[in-house]
Order: structure tokens, then C-alpha cells, then sequence
């Protein structure tokens, strides 16, 4: 599921810890459970070489409850019209996942299906990829998977530190397509993951709707001196010893103006390309009156730092955003591109190790139509002292929001008070 997904030598290979029991009278064994990745195995066959395939199953499950309180009755979008801010609350299971993986015909041609659901818009979509994983440096994926551009966004969303990705990632990140990626760990410490995709829009990439051949690059580059930093941003595993990373990513795309609208998103993961005030890039008269984007080129540049120490983490990233080549139909843009920042940091600390955290955490974005700011934070408490299970509590006041997304709460242009509980586990 996630960026280091695969990197260890699966099951069964040669030289692979807790290989398979010698061939017995049967050639399988049904029914088991891996505690070291926390998997269901349905299917495992005594002899990877003899007999290769393997199924296994996990089940994550989100839910939550929301409440936002608004504080503004309205906002003014970049074409000066009042947009209404609304108060809400709701119960969803935000996401629900489904994921069968193994390898068959040899150990190391490996695949992942996964069944998404969500009931923010009450559909499912399907995510997952085939995978030959030559070694521990290369392991090739064709799949429907995350286009690399954040590291918040690229991590999991079982390990984010509150209850979702934060305002600015939601802004700034790519989405999800279909396309072909590489990603390993030639060096102790050091990993990557560089995907081609369709585009960073995957509700536009129906064959019957898709226009044009551009593509989409995301690729993303960290590094962990100690090769022990784990996953997530909290310590949960109370690290004796610092442990840093530190990384880098990018995203470049040509995005062009099929029908982008909300009533067009069907994977619930999905946003809209969006100014710094919130306003849709490609609504009509967004830029100047009568004039509609027909497409423009999008770079993106992030760097990121964490740390881990005795129940203690920090983790921050910088983001950088270009618009340029600006495209439009019924008029010159008054743009010859835009360029939009913001940050995140974040930061927790176990007052019982394992088991009760409490952290805070802001973000911000800036740009030439204004921007918006968040701040906050709670407490993340793990039952069993392990990241498979969680109970969060989380108040976060947003001032402006720039960014709109089903699952995360965030509402283009909101301002108010977020409360969320969230019940998350992971077997």
C-alpha cells in the first residue's frame, strides 16, 4: 500500500527472513497471520519455488466524526462573488480498504488489489498494481496508484499524526492515476519512487474522455542516515536513539480544463487544481471576466525533515507551486503564471510511551489571490501500543480555506472550528 511496500524480500525467497516450513503432505497452508507486516494469510504454500502463489488480506478501516462550526457566514471567491460558508457534522467511514496481495508464477512477480469505499460520496472505486520486484534497488509497478508529490500525501493515511492529511497538502498534492512507476532502496537509508502517469487527475482519465498525450511525473527521494526512522510521524516504536529523514519531491504535469468540477469527482481521494483563495482554476472568469483556462503546465517542489527521539517526533515540509503556460479561450490571461507557497509542521509526544500521545499541528498557503492558515492539534491513543490500532481527538481552527477535499473536512474558502473524532484500525 504504501511507498516502502515490497522493498523487503517477500516471503519465501531465498535468503528472506521467516522463510516457508519444508514441503509437507500438504502444499499449502491455509489460514495464518504474519505479526511482523500484520497481514492475514489466506494462502501460503510450503515451497515459494515449487508451489509460488500467495494470497493474503488486510482490512483498514476510518471512521469519523466531524463537526465544523463556521465563524463567517460567507466568502468572496477570485471573481468577487459571496460563496456561503455552511456549519456541518456527519458520521462517515471515510475510507474502507480491501487489500488482496501475494505474488503467483514466481515470488517476485508480486500484485496488489485494493477495494476502496467511502461513504463522503457513497461510491468505490479500485486502486492496486502487478509488481516484479528484480531486487532490492528496482522493483517495477503498473498500477492505479498515488502520484508522488508530497511526502504527507505519499505516506499513508494510516500514519498521518491527527485524524487526515493537512490543509496544505490537500492543496498542493497530486491525486491518483494510472501509470507505471519504479521505486527501491539502492543504498542503506536512501529510497525513491518515480512514477509516469496519466495525469494527476484520475476522474478525467476515462479512455472515452481522455484528450490529448500529456503525461504526469511524480517522484519523490528520502534519506534515513540511522535506516531506522519507520513510518508515520509518530513514535510510536520509542526510538532509544535520534532518527532522522530528510527528502525531497516533485511533480510536474500538463493539466488541461475537461469539465473540471466537484459533480465531476468520483474517487473520493480526488481536488481540484484551486487558487490560493480557493476559487477553482478553471471555472469560467476566474482569471478576468469572460475568459476560461483551457490548460497551463503545474510544478511542484517540496522539501521535508522529520525526527523521532524517546516518544518525541517533528516533522515539517515546504511547499512550491508554479502555474505557467497559461492557456485560455475568449481572451488573454492577465497571468503569465502563478506562484503559490506554504509549509507544514507538525509535532507529538507520548506522555505514555506506546500508548497516549498528544500533538499539534498548523499549516499554511499563500499566493497571489490571498491564502489561508490552520492550527491546532490532540490526542492519538493506541489500545494495544501499536500503529494497528488508533483513537484520535483532534480540534483544528482553519482561517480561509484554500483547499476542498470529501474526506478531510476542508471546504474551499472555509473559516471556523474543525472537531474530529476518528476511530482507525488496520488487520
Amino acid at each position: 500500500m504504501d511507498a516502502d511496500a515490497g522493498v523487503t524480500d517477500p516471503p519465501g525467497s531465498p535468503g528472506a527472513a521467516g522463510a516457508f516450513d519444508p514441503p509437507s503432505e500438504s502444499r499449502f497452508r491455509v489460514g495464518d497471520y504474519d505479526e511482523e507486516t500484520g497481514q492475514y494469510v489466506l494462502v501460503r504454500p510450503h515451497d515459494a519455488q515449487r508451489m509460488p502463489f500467495e494470497l493474503r488480506f488486510d482490512v483498514f478501516t476510518q471512521a469519523r466524526f466531524q463537526n465544523f462550526a463556521a465563524s463567517r457566514r460567507s466568502w468572496v471567491d477570485a471573481e468577487g462573488a459571496a460563496q456561503p460558508i455552511s456549519s456541518f457534522n456527519s458520521f462517515e467511514v471515510a475510507r474502507n480498504f480491501l487489500v488482496f496481495s501475494g505474488f503467483g508464477i514466481d515470488p517476485r512477480l508480486q500484485y496488489t488489489a485494493i477495494v476502496f469505499s467511502s461513504t463522503s460520496i457513497n461510491d468505490t472505486v479500485y486502486l492496486g498494481w502487478i509488481n516484479y520486484r528484480f531486487n532490492r534497488a528496482f522493483d517495477l509497478r503498473v498500477g492505479n496508484w498515488l502520484v508522488p508529490g508530497t511526502r504527507e500525501w505519499y505516506e499513508s493515511f494510516r500514519w498521518t499524526l491527527g485524524a487526515d492529511r493537512l490543509m496544505a497538502t490537500t492543496f498542493f498534492r497530486p491525486n491518483i492515476s494510472p501509470g507505471i512507476w519504479a521505486q527501491g532502496e539502492p543504498i542503506d537509508g536512501l529510497n525513491y519512487v518515480a512514477m509516469i502517469a496519466n495525469s494527476n487527475n484520475r476522474f478525467t482519465q476515462g479512455v472515452a474522455t481522455r484528450v490529448g498525450s500529456s503525461l504526469a511525473f511524480g517522484g519523490t527521494v528520502w534519506y534515513e542516515p540511522t535506516d531506522d526512522y519507520g513510518v508515520g510521524v509518530s513514535d510510536v516504536e520509542f526510538h532509544e536513539g535520534r532518527s532522522f529523514r530528510f527528502g525531497t519531491s516533485l511533480n510536474v504535469a500538463h493539466e488541461s480544463n475537461q469539465g473540471f468540477t466537484q459533480a465531476a469527482i468520483r474517487n473520493p481521494e480526488d481536488t481540484l487544481i484551486r487558487l490560493s483563495d480557493g476559487t477553482p482554476l478553471f471555472r469560467p472568469g476566474v482569471l478576468a471576466p469572460g475568459i476560461e483556462v483551457r490548460s497551463t503546465n503545474l510544478q511542484l517542489w517540496t522539501l521535508d525533515a522529520a525526527m523521532k527521539y524517546r516518544g518525541l517526533a517533528v516533522s515539517g515540509e515546504y511547499f512550491f507551486r508554479w502555474l505557467d503556460d497559461v492557456r485560455t479561450v475568449g481572451g488573454r490571461s492577465p497571468y503569465g503564471s502563478l506562484f503559490d507557497t506554504g509549509a507544514l509542521l507538525q509535532a507529538g509526544y507520548f506522555l505514555k510511551p506506546h500508548k497516549l500521545e498528544a500533538f499539534a499541528r498548523t499549516s499554511f498557503v499563500t499566493g497571489r489571490f490571498g491564502g489561508g492558515v490552520e492550527y491546532g492539534g490532540g490526542f492519538n491513543w493506541y489500545p494495544r501500543g501499536a500503529r494497528t490500532w488508533r483513537t484520535t481527538a483532534e480540534v483544528l481552527r482553519i482561517e480561509g480555506s484554500p483547499a476542498q477535499n470529501f474526506i478531510t473536512g476542508y471546504r474551499a474558502g472555509e473559516t471556523g472550528t474543525l472537531f474530529q473524532l476518528q476511530w482507525l484500525t488496520d488487520f
